[in-house]
């Protein structure tokens, strides 16, 4: 919820007698929060749900294939001693 501005009044009318709303406004709002105070969300890739891409089926069937190339000159150089051990976690198949 937006942070009242003490300064400002609501802009928001009345149905019946078409008085104004005596509340404060919210802070880079025009209207109280009881008439709908909304600040700008902003679009594009500032949105804070924009969907970037990068977990696409593409981009991880992609990683997976780099992983399985990783994981295959690991055990070969496990296999002839040049590392002592292999990476931890869970390896992908």
């Amino acid at each position: 919820m937006p942070l009242p501005n003490l300064k400002q009044q609501c802009t928001a009318q009345n149905r019946n007698k078409q008085r104004r709303c005596l509340n404060p406004a919210a802070f880079g709002c025009k209207t109280c929060r009881y008439h709908g105070a909304r600040r700008q969300i902003a679009e594009g890739t500032d949105h804070p749900n924009y969907k970037h891409g990068n977990r696409s089926q593409v981009a991880i069937k992609s990683f997976q294939g780099a992983m399985k190339a990783l994981n295959e000159v690991e055990d070969m150089a496990e296999s002839i001693g040049m590392v002592a051990s292999r990476r931890r976690g869970r390896r992908s198949r």
